[in-house]
């Protein structure tokens, strides 16, 4: 940009500018200005703040540092510059900004917080609890620094004293303000971290009343019904997922199916959620064709092979073009179609079948056995921390004479891969190169030991016998009281009897195959 003014003009005018929103035209103020003064220091902080404000953070980063390096105490450059690291994901880095930008006013509420979303980000949860406690000792009404003490202290186990910030910072805000949405949220989630799925449905009809279509609170309640067996009341909330962030929409116009009018009618089901969701529900496609409807089920390609040979359904992958249809219907809609409770789920198993090529494929693979085989999967596709069994919890299992042991799962980290190995455990990732594959290795096992992921869902619509360790407050669907699921009759369910106490589970599922070896010890070879 040409012009005549001098730096202190221009600084002037962009400071204006970026005060009336004019981001834009202030940056180009901002570069004119380091055009001749490459070291000008306001300059550098001000573009930096409007590239951080963009979400340029690499940018920002690159700005501030000069800024920073121009003038090191600075508590203005230093604390937007941790802004900038932590938006590039960076939290040792912005630690070290904020306790600078912290040391010119280390009474400031919002300094403190800044650091302790940093260190919290960093792992030092101790430290992080005791800034926030800082903040709120000089501001006792702090909803930020409360607010993420909360989340910190949630996402450390520790539900009941998050529940209490949390609870606190929810009462005190008024309904209309934007950021209840997001309080509520981290207090569910805290909620169900404890079981208390009751006070869940309490809280989200409050916020409806508040806000009666609120998504998230629709979405919410719904979870919590499901948990205590509600079923009849959760599925029409269950609708409410497309309208929050965790779910895409179908990218055609789909409806809940009017079952007393798909006969004659071509039905479209359209796969949604992960590979357990699709391989539980699908068992609804063939009740569906039962009622004389023409049936195309489009799933992910790696689920197509599986899931072909139910009666009266074509599958279909999401790699093809769909069909022309008379409706189309999201797969998880039809427990409402079909007003599924806990004692009418269509638990029929097999429903699942393993195509004949895989079976002699794997049958050669395996060849003959040597004592019980067990499968073994303790990660999911989605990693999600507290469903998930470290490698070196298996040690017991693995200890048990009489058992030969395989893992049944893709995409091995190289550590558990060598730790497995060296334990006698046979790893097939390398030829499992679809869930065909996964279900032919699987069937050639005596008993399937799995966490709450897709093999679970797997093994279970294959009709397979075997157990589910699950976390001390497991999902909704495995929450049978008795060691049982109507989902899938032939496996049997452990829970943590407290959170993270996977070493019991384990002691449980070691003296359960204890057992069944000692009274029904394998023949030479089978079948399956």
């Amino acid at each position: 940009m040409a012009t005549s003014a001098g730096p202190d003009a221009l600084l002037a005018e962009a400071g204006r500018l970026f005060q009336a929103g004019q981001e834009d035209a202030a940056a180009a103020r901002c570069r004119a200005i380091l055009e001749r003064a490459p070291a000008h220091d306001d300059a550098l902080h001000l573009l930096g703040v409007i590239a951080c404000r963009r979400g340029d953070f690499a940018d920002a980063a690159s700005l501030l540092r000069r800024a920073a390096a121009l003038r090191p105490a600075d508590p203005q450059i230093a604390g937007n510059l941790g802004r900038a690291w932590m938006g590039l994901d960076a939290p040792e880095h912005a630690v070290a900004a904020y306790r600078i930008a912290l040391a010119a006013d280390p009474d400031s509420p919002d300094r403190l917080n800044d650091l302790g979303t940093a260190l919290g980000a960093a792992g030092a949860a101790a430290e992080a609890e005791g800034v926030y406690r800082r903040a709120l000792a000089r501001a006792p009404g702090y909803a930020p620094a409360r607010y993420n003490l909360g989340r910190l202290l949630a996402a450390n186990g520790r539900a009941e004293a998050a529940i209490a910030e949390l609870r606190a910072v929810l009462d005190a805000l008024p309904a209309d303000e934007p950021k209840r949405d997001d309080v509520a949220g981290a207090l569910v989630s805290a909620y169900a971290a404890r079981g208390r799925f009751e006070e869940t449905v309490a809280l989200c009809r409050a916020e409806r009343r508040l806000v009666p279509d609120r998504a998230s609170a629709c979405w919410n309640e719904s979870l919590a019904l499901l948990a205590l067996g509600r079923w009849e009341e959760a599925w029409p909330l269950y609708e409410s997922r497309w309208r929050v962030p965790a779910h895409d929409p179908p990218e055609r116009p789909t409806e809940v199916l009017d079952l007393a009018r798909v006969a004659g009618r071509h039905v479209l089901i359209l796969a949604e959620q992960g590979r357990g969701d699709v391989l539980q529900f699908a068992r609804y496609a063939p009740l569906v064709a039962a009622r004389a409807a023409r049936v195309t089920l489009q799933v992910y390609p790696d689920l197509v092979p599986v899931l072909q040979g139910m009666s009266g359904v074509q599958v279909i992958s999401t790699e093809a073009a769909a069909p022309a249809c008379d409706v189309a219907t999201p797969l998880l809609s039809l427990p409402l179609a079909f007003r599924t409770t806990p004692q009418t789920v269509p638990g029929g198993v097999p429903y699942l079948h393993v195509p004949p090529d895989r079976r002699a494929a794997w049958r050669a693979r395996i060849g003959r056995r040597r004592g019980w085989r067990i499968g073994l999967a303790w990660r999911g596709l989605q990693h999600i921390p507290e469903r998930t069994l470290p490698v070196t919890a298996l040690t017991p299992l693995l200890a048990l004479e009489g058992c030969a042991f395989h893992a049944l799962q893709k995409d091995i980290a190289e550590a558990d891969a060598a730790w497995l190995r060296a334990h006698g455990v046979t790893l097939h990732d390398a030829a499992l190169a679809d869930f065909a594959d996964t279900a032919a290795l699987a069937e050639r096992m005596d008993r399937v030991v799995t966490i709450d992921t897709s093999v679970a869902h797997l093994a279970g619509g294959l009709g397979l016998r075997g157990w589910v360790l699950l976390p001390h407050v497991p999902d909704w669907r495995w929450r049978g009281e008795d060691g049982t699921c109507p989902w899938y009759p032939t496996l049997r369910l452990i829970r943590q009897p407290a959170p993270a106490a996977w070493d019991a589970v384990l002691a449980a599922v070691t003296d359960a195959l204890r057992a069944e070896l000692r009274g029904a010890p394998p023949a030479a070879d089978h079948a399956a």
